[in-house]
């Protein structure tokens, strides 16, 4: 009579809940170039700016730290009327208010007078009074990014619908950068949106993130393995997994110089039940032909 090993699978439908506990990435020493630090859950980046100031910025805080503005085209300082310049306004036509500016940017801790410009050429602000205009659209083109139907990314869980307890299930999420085009406050408007970060939501009580890491597919005769982004259950049960993707954006006005916006659009993908099981081995004498009630059958 041969023994044989019967591997079972008993499920249990035990929903867990506990307080989210958000894993933030390992800490690096930041007396180098680019590297980046943690105190607490605040994640920050160092880098150099162009004018030389060492800066940083949190992860998950989206700020920008450079300040951007506009002012009208066609005047120096003394406020003579340059005639070349002028002559280029007629480039302004979709109204008859156009008005050429320059673009500048700079470190918002920097004098903005000292900002350098954006781009080779003017481009057009339709508005009598363009620097007055200026906050105004600054904030309708933010509403209108936060408001835009950016499509979710696609996520993944290798295995699904099932896995097991203490074997690590891969999870992963696939998004794409967007352009949106749009008429706000008499402007021709284009945002440009991109993933930049993501939070995984395990359904289990833990999460990991905000980080850049999308994660990625594993081919199936290496499921169970550990990834940057997979999630080992403790427990049985059905569990609700989801992935949060940070887009952040950037937006030109009547084709001038692409400017970033401080904020991101949180965006969620479908959320998709695990059912994690448990195994069981024992060992029988016989297999199910000869005893058709034995364990496993």
């Amino acid at each position: 009579m041969t023994l044989q090993w019967v591997v079972v699978l008993i499920w249990f439908s035990i929903a867990a809940f506990a307080t989210p506990a958000v894993a933030a990435p390992a800490s690096e020493d930041k007396s180098g170039g680019n590297s980046s630090f943690h105190d607490g859950n605040v994640v920050s980046e160092w880098f150099q700016h162009d004018s030389g100031v060492w800066t940083s910025v949190q992860v998950g805080i989206p700020d920008d730290p450079n300040g951007y503005r506009f002012e009208p085209a066609c005047f120096d300082d003394q406020n003579f009327g340059d005639l070349t310049c002028l002559n280029q306004a007629t480039a302004c036509t979709a109204s008859e208010d156009g008005r050429l500016v320059w673009w500048f940017s700079g470190l918002r801790a920097t004098d903005p007078a000292t900002w350098p410009p954006l781009g080779d050429n003017p481009s057009c602000i339709y508005s009598e009074d363009p620097a007055a205009f200026e906050e105004r659209l600054r904030e309708a083109v933010l509403t209108a990014f936060q408001e835009a139907p950016i499509a979710p990314g696609t996520m993944t869980l290798q295995p699904s619908p099932h896995t097991l307890v203490g074997a690590h299930t891969n999870v992963y999420v696939e998004a794409q950068p967007q352009v949106f085009e749009m008429e706000l406050l008499g402007q021709s408007i284009r945002i440009e949106v991109e993933p930049t970060e993501y939070t995984f939501n395990y359904g289990d009580g833990t999460s990991y993130g905000p980080v850049s890491t999308p994660g990625g597919p594993l081919p199936e005769t290496r499921w169970g393995e550990q990834t940057s982004t997979s999630h080992m259950y403790s427990q049985t049960g059905d569990f609700s997994v989801m992935v949060t993707t940070f887009f952040s954006g950037e937006y030109s006005v009547n084709g001038g110089p692409l400017i970033p916006m401080d904020g991101r659009a949180e965006v969620a993908s479908p959320s998709q039940v695990l059912s994690v099981w448990r195994s069981e081995s024992r060992n029988v004498a016989d297999n199910c032909l000869v005893n058709p009630a034995g364990v496993g059958c």
